[in-house]
């Protein structure tokens, strides 16, 4: 599994993502875009969780032209409401497709049988409690994405369930950035026995 401290640039985020290539990535906004380091796979948000800026994103996705191709890109959806999200799918898909593989955001209320069969990624988006349901989602599209995992719990159940990768703001933020700090270095140097991941 992947782990995606979103729009986090520190030195210590390079650090792992140098001693184990391909399990820390990141996941860029349109808002905190970094030129991401060859070595650092990345995917690009579309904003709408925060706000949604048409001409900031398709200039981020302009800008990812100029690097290495991003894993997926989350196509604009509506954060919480299923109908908009596929009424958006289906005005953006087409305009995001030229810039890199596609993300669609499952709502809640979705059923797997809403992913369109466009997507690379399904990216569980959404409440927390429909989040819970991300495992339903499993094998629909080729790689399975959980947002805002934001604690130890969480990381370790997102691996159980088969998550190919997940997110989340508090990795390595501040001198209280949550328990999955610690959750992170055992997961990655486990790692080195085979154990996790």
């Amino acid at each position: 599994m992947m782990i995606m401290p979103a729009n986090n640039g520190k030195g210590i985020v390079h650090y792992w993502a140098g001693r184990f290539p391909g399990r820390i990535g990141w996941l860029m906004s349109p808002f905190s875009w970094k030129t991401p380091p060859s070595y650092m796979p990345y995917a690009i948000d579309n904003g709408a969780f925060t706000r949604w800026e048409p001409d900031r994103f398709m200039k981020i996705l302009r800008l990812s032209l100029r690097n290495h191709r991003p894993m997926w890109i989350i196509v604009p959806d509506v954060v919480g409401d299923a109908e908009a999200t596929l009424r958006k799918w289906h005005f953006w898909a087409r305009r995001v497709a030229p810039f890199g593989p596609l993300a669609f955001a499952a709502q809640d209320g979705m059923e797997p049988s809403d992913v369109p069969p466009e997507a690379f990624c399904t990216f569980i988006g959404g409440s927390t409690k429909f989040k819970g349901q991300a495992e339903r989602f499993k094998g629909v599209a080729p790689w399975l994405h959980v947002g805002r995992v934001n604690g130890a719990g969480r990381l370790r159940w997102a691996k159980e369930i088969g998550a190919d990768s997940v997110d989340g703001t508090g990795f390595f933020r501040g001198a209280t950035a949550m328990d999955s700090k610690a959750t992170l270095i055992e997961m990655v140097e486990g790692q080195k026995q085979g154990e996790m991941f």
